[in-house]
């Protein structure tokens, strides 16, 4: 079983769509556990997105990013980081509003989960989940 995490946009928090995106992952066989939040500074998301800063929009991008919480889930599943992105396109079609209001993130490799837990470390604010059923429970995600 592989371990990853998704990240629910500022854009998907402020339209409440935190729900339809755990449902969405749990329709596609994963395991998926809101754990927290976390709410960028500048830093952070120049650190997160550093090759955003040589691109033309790139500072658009590093200011949403920065601009309201995002919602950390846990997920676990097998082939997890392939079948998050997966879930991941399939959302984003469906509740996306343009090309940067995408509602949802996840890492594409294990690099860039590592990467970014180190990034998200300091600044995740956990709340306690409601108690899953069954013997699944959040890992120390960050």
């Amino acid at each position: 079983m592989q371990e990853t995490h998704v990240l629910v946009k500022p854009d998907g928090v402020r339209r409440g769509l935190t729900s339809a995106v755990v449902d969405g992952l749990r329709a596609d066989g994963l395991l998926a556990v809101p754990v927290g939040w976390v709410w960028l500074t500048d830093e952070a998301a120049r650190l997160w997105y550093p090759e955003k800063l040589e691109e033309p929009d790139g500072p658009l991008t590093l200011r949403y990013l920065c601009e309201g919480p995002m919602a950390v889930l846990d997920v676990r599943g097998d082939d997890a980081i392939v079948r998050a992105h997966r879930t991941k396109r399939r959302l984003r079609r469906a509740l996306g509003s343009d090309e940067r209001h995408n509602v949802v993130h996840c890492p594409e490799t294990d690099a860039e989960r590592d990467h970014e837990r180190t990034v998200f470390a300091g600044l995740l604010r956990r709340r306690v989940p409601c108690r899953p059923v069954g013997p699944f429970r959040p890992a120390s995600l960050l």
